[in-house]
């Protein structure tokens, strides 16, 4: 992982060569600054703090979790996709009756307010 972050940092800075070189030994050595959180860790604590503000819990919560962690490649899925999707997925969490419309439920809008 640290060497992805170094890689960007390097491009991002234009280096080439032994001046990249030696950057990456640098970077990977600790000397660098310290890696922020991960696009993924990023997503997590908006899609977290979006699901506390809509005091979601337990089957609804894991719905959106789910959808609203999904990289932006994912989310391009049409809605009627999106819909089997979330259908699936509670089916394979072998989840019944109201806690599987609750799920589902807060799958379809993480998936709604994404294409926003």
């Amino acid at each position: 992982m640290r060497n992805s972050v170094a890689n960007s940092r390097a491009k991002d800075k234009g280096l080439e060569g032994a001046e990249r070189g030696k950057f990456m030994n640098a970077c990977l050595d600790g000397q660098g600054q310290p890696a922020g959180p991960s696009v993924r860790q990023q997503r997590h604590e908006k899609c977290n703090a979006i699901a506390r503000e809509r005091a979601l819990e337990g089957a609804a919560r894991r719905g959106y979790m789910t959808e609203c962690e999904k990289g932006p490649a994912v989310k391009d899925a049409s809605a009627r996709e999106t819909g089997r999707d979330c259908e699936r997925r509670a089916a394979g969490r072998r989840l019944e009756g109201d806690e599987r419309r609750a799920y589902v439920k807060g799958c379809l809008a993480a998936a709604a307010e994404d294409a926003r």
